[in-house]
């Protein structure tokens, strides 16, 4: 076998190779993120989202540690409601009414975080 086959074998073989990665990496579904669908895992997210823009904004220097601090307990202060909430049901699932106090604490709390 002369050298310029060996080439072309070479050549087609990456084609190939190629090619067939190209396929599988198609087939394969693209993570998403979790969507919460529960009135609890929207809150949760909300929960995390707090915790995370208090960090942020205490790197960034617009919060002071004991602000953070007080902003974190506030966090801990109505998470612990709603379990209360929970173990109260005795359920997994906020009531309606529940899940507007807790969204209505979230909001007053987040409106005490400063923003860029």
């Amino acid at each position: 076998m002369g050298k310029a086959m060996k080439h072309t074998i070479l050549v087609s073989t990456l084609i190939m190779i190629a090619a067939t990665g190209t396929v599988f990496a198609a087939a394969i579904p693209t993570p998403v993120s979790h969507i919460p669908h529960t009135p609890t895992e929207k809150i949760h997210l909300r929960f995390s989202h707090q915790v995370a823009q208090i960090h942020k904004e205490t790197k960034l220097g617009k919060l002071t540690k004991a602000q953070e601090k007080t902003l974190m307990a506030n966090v801990e202060t109505i998470r612990k409601q709603e379990l209360a909430f929970l173990k109260a049901d005795n359920s997994k699932v906020l009531t309606e009414a529940q899940e507007v106090q807790i969204n209505s604490q979230i909001d007053e709390l987040s409106k005490t975080i400063p923003r860029k």
